[in-house]
């Protein structure tokens, strides 16, 4: 058991040991093979058979442990020794048995050369073995030619039946040991999909709170500022009415405050975590109070069939109208008034957003990202959203979101300046959306 930062015990991974087994094959061999030659090694001087055939066997059995991680060394070295035991009058030996485990290895472990490489070392060692008892046979004085001939077949037959089914044994386990390889990189590939999926939620995720906390600081700092302005004047004209200034900026700030805490309540890992409500289309007569109340004539039109939208929606919607009404507040100028029209039809919502200020800012630095994020917000619903200054004086913002759920068209996730997002009723060539869009954030 461990004990994670936040109090909560994590219970460790029980270990596997066959699991450390297949993936230390080095090791097992090692172990396994070791341990075959030392109880051999015993056995022998136990029982007193020690012969000129150990010395060959030995080595032959221990080389054991190498046929698997190294399967063309161990071809080599048991194949050596068994060539040269021939050689020196050792017909067979009990480490002759090696020879068919280095081939197994070879086919089912190695690569394609020493695939090959085993067989061949495989049938000459038939060979070889044959032709040796063939000739041993014929030189002695009490076998005939037919003798020898006999045994002739029965060890090429003999041996070749071996070879084949060593080949066929280690051709099952190489297509089991690519299964498993295939397996293994799948498993790999969907934790690496699962990964970057995830990363992809949280990238996301983090940019709809970033658009929510650009919203609601934005809005509320706006409509404080405003009010703190004319709260000078009247604190010096009409003392009595401070009060109220000062009730509205204590308001707005509550309810940024209320907002943050409910967006930045999703960065918490902590399971007891309650989320506030997030506001919706019945929020936007207050915010339309709150706008009015810094000083900015609103007009607001708002259709009665919206209760049934879907919540996400409806906060997207209210947070497009925050975000548009907070730039006219920033940069129309005095005097301005303002509008908002939401309309629901049978298959759209629309938000209708036109004040009559200077349509575009010329202080304005271009730094802003408030249309741009407008944008992305309407392109995760396959909306539209068209925004430019109106002939003469004024600015327009039209927000149409589809009351079914769409995926994020392509054109839009790359290129959110497209020229049909681009609005100015004077001229359909003209781009205007880069004129107010840095102005208005």
């Amino acid at each position: 058991m461990t004990t994670t930062g936040d109090g909560q015990e994590k219970r460790g991974t029980r270990p596997d040991p066959f699991r450390w087994v297949i993936e230390h094959p080095a090791v097992v061999d090692a172990v396994v093979w070791g341990a075959v030659t030392l109880l051999l090694t015993l056995f022998t001087l136990f029982i007193g058979a020690v012969g000129w055939w150990l010395p060959f066997t030995l080595p032959m059995v221990a080389a054991g442990a190498i046929c698997r991680t190294r399967p063309g060394w161990g071809v080599a070295v048991i194949g050596s020794l068994a060539v040269i035991h021939v050689a020196a009058g050792l017909m067979v030996v009990l480490g002759d048995v090696m020879t068919f485990y280095a081939m197994f290895c070879a086919v089912a472990y190695g690569s394609t050369r020493i695939h090959v490489a085993g067989i061949i070392a495989g049938i000459a060692g038939v060979i070889t073995q044959t032709l040796s008892w063939t000739a041993t046979t014929i030189a002695s004085p009490y076998a005939s030619a037919m003798e020898a001939f006999g045994v002739f077949v029965t060890l090429l037959v003999t041996g070749t039946i071996s070879i084949v089914a060593v080949w066929a044994l280690a051709n099952l386990q190489r297509a089991r040991v690519r299964q498993l390889a295939l397996q293994r990189e799948r498993a790999e590939q969907a934790v690496r999909e699962r990964e970057q999926r995830t990363a992809l939620a949280v990238a996301e995720e983090r940019a709809r709170i970033a658009r929510e906390m650009h919203d609601v600081v934005a809005h509320s700092l706006s409509v404080i500022i405003a009010q703190a302005d004319g709260g000078r004047f009247i604190a010096s004209q009409h003392p009595e009415k401070a009060a109220d200034v000062l009730s509205t900026i204590g308001d707005t700030g509550r309810a940024a405050l209320a907002d943050m805490r409910s967006l930045l309540g999703v960065l918490r890992q902590d399971e007891h975590t309650t989320f506030g409500p997030q506001p919706g289309p019945s929020a936007l007569p207050e915010l339309i109070e709150r706008v009015r109340a810094a000083g900015l004539p609103v007009q607001l039109e708002l259709s009665e069939d919206l209760d049934d939208i879907p919540q996400a929606l409806g906060m997207s919607l209210f947070r497009l109208v925050q975000e548009a009404l907070t730039n006219v507040m920033k940069h129309a100028g005095e005097g301005a008034r303002a509008s908002v029209t939401i309309r629901r039809t049978a298959q759209t919502v629309e938000a209708e957003i036109i004040d009559d200020g200077r349509g575009s800012d010329p202080d304005s630095d271009g730094m802003g990202h408030g249309i741009t994020g407008m944008r992305e917000r309407v392109s995760v619903y396959g909306g539209e959203l068209t925004a430019g200054p109106l002939p003469g004086r004024g600015f327009r913002v039209m927000v149409t979101l589809p009351l079914q759920r769409t995926a994020p068209r392509e054109h839009d996730r790359t290129d959110p300046h497209s020229p049909s997002r681009q609005f100015d009723p004077a001229s359909p060539s003209a781009d205007t959306t880069h004129l107010k869009e840095g102005a208005l954030s």
